[in-house]
């Protein structure tokens, strides 16, 4: 069941991507935490190879999840990635009141609508 040789290889490839980000993602808060700019540095933080498929997590997350919340995933994703305001909105909103959970698949559905109505 838990046996990588019996996966395919976009699962495979999905799930070290993720392994990645959150690697990339826990580093980016250290440095933050230690006063460290990566932006200026020419380090690409949670960047993800282009496989041609939307990517919202591990294979098993993604099929778990029903359309509407995965378009909510989608959607706050590009616009973290496009507007810093908004991420950092999204940090603090989840710190707040989402007990620090940052993965948006990983939030009820109306959460996600709730903080995307305030960027629409």
């Amino acid at each position: 069941r838990n046996d990588p040789s019996k996966k395919d290889e976009d699962f495979t490839v999905g799930f070290m991507d993720y392994l990645g980000e959150l690697a990339a993602d826990g580093l980016a808060v250290i440095a933050q935490q230690q006063g460290v700019d990566l932006s200026s540095s020419g380090v690409s933080v949670g960047s993800k190879r282009s496989r041609g498929i939307v990517d919202d997590g591990p294979s098993a997350k993604r099929h778990n999840m029903d359309a509407t919340k995965r378009d909510l995933c989608t959607r706050l994703r590009t616009l973290q990635k496009s507007n810093a305001a908004a991420k950092e909105a999204w940090q603090q909103f989840c710190d707040s009141s989402a007990g620090g959970v940052k993965d948006p698949a990983r939030h009820e559905t109306a959460s996600l609508q709730t903080f995307l109505a305030t960027w629409a």
